[in-house]
């Protein structure tokens, strides 16, 4: 995992902890709706995201990732531009 990859794991980790603490980087594989994540959540997520990585995402785009490793090979993208 390099650098970026890390940062975007870790601020994902850092709010799915938000609503539970007990979460790992293992349920980072899971489905957005099994994480109980609703709209407001993925915005939060994406504008956090946006912020560590000093990038602008697409919000339709986002909205529309059913896993978080969709986020992840997202903002990997953004970041490499």
């Amino acid at each position: 995992m390099n650098d970026i990859e890390r940062r975007i794991t870790d601020v994902m980790l850092a709010k799915l902890q938000v609503r539970d603490p007990s979460l790992t980087h293992e349920d980072l594989d899971r489905p957005v709706a099994d994480l109980d994540l609703d709209s407001l959540d993925v915005v939060e997520l994406t504008q956090l995201l946006e912020r560590e990585l000093r990038v602008k995402a697409d919000l339709k785009e986002t909205a529309g990732f059913a896993f978080l490793h969709e986020f992840s090979a997202y903002f990997v993208t953004l970041a490499k531009a």
